[in-house]
């Protein structure tokens, strides 16, 4: 039904919105589940199909949520001992990326991943969201004056 690719696509539109990794992988394994148990009407549009079942799966949690809050028990803080200079900056990016994604509101990252990671035109992106062209632009313009903000105050070590 899919391939290596397609689940990895899928896998990396889960991260954009959960902005955790195993809230993704729960995102994907359910709307494979539900693809497997009611497959799109087109076999061509299975990929938009699923991302669909991502999304309002995303939108459901996040109200489940709201009216049931819950705090987290991850408690492994465990510290990592890296030698390799080169890795460790890799580490740091990663770091700085993780803050900033957590700051973005989903919809923000769903955006932000659509155009920056997959391509997407801004067209495409306003189709598949159901939101108008001209919003899709200022948000990106938002996002992108909002990124930079936060690298600036990052390299001057101002709090934002």
């Amino acid at each position: 039904m899919f391939d290596t690719e397609q689940l990895q696509q899928l896998f990396r539109y889960a991260c954009a919105l959960t902005a955790n990794e195993q809230s993704a992988y729960d995102l994907l394994q359910d709307a494979v589940e539900r693809c497997l148990r009611k497959p799109p009407n087109k076999p061509s549009s299975l990929l938009g199909y699923t991302r669909s079942i991502i999304r309002n799966q995303f939108i459901d949690t996040g109200r489940h949520q709201q009216r049931f809050p819950h705090d987290e028990l991850d408690t492994d803080q465990t510290p990592i001992n890296i030698d390799i200079r080169s890795l460790e900056d890799i580490l740091i990016d990663e770091k700085e990326l993780e803050d900033i994604w957590q700051l973005l509101e989903p919809i923000d990252r769903e955006i932000m991943f659509l155009w920056a990671v997959e391509e997407y035109s801004v067209n495409e992106i306003s189709t598949q969201l159901e939101i108008p062209r001209g919003t899709i632009l200022s948000r990106i313009h938002r996002l992108r004056k909002r990124l930079k903000q936060h690298k600036h105050a990052l390299s001057t070590g101002e709090c934002l």
